[in-house]
């Protein structure tokens, strides 16, 4: 049986935005439910509590374009 792949976050939510199109609503939910499914894993920021405030969250932070951070999300 081949093993499951473990993704970096941002790795990981690259890979969906390509798969959904940008589609922020279906990324967040597919990134949600690859953390549950043990895909993804978070490190440092285990303060929120469920996968789809993190998912957001993760989402808002790869279109920050306020000076402070570049964006790696197209």
């Amino acid at each position: 049986m081949p093993e499951k792949r473990e993704y970096g976050q941002r790795e990981y939510m690259r890979v969906l935005y390509q798969k959904h199109k940008g589609n922020e609503a279906q990324v967040c939910a597919a990134y949600a439910q690859a953390e549950r499914d043990g895909i993804v894993h978070r490190k440092k920021t285990k303060h929120y509590k469920t996968s789809e405030i993190y998912a957001a969250a993760l989402w808002y932070d790869a279109h920050r374009k306020d000076g402070k951070r570049k964006p790696w999300l197209p």
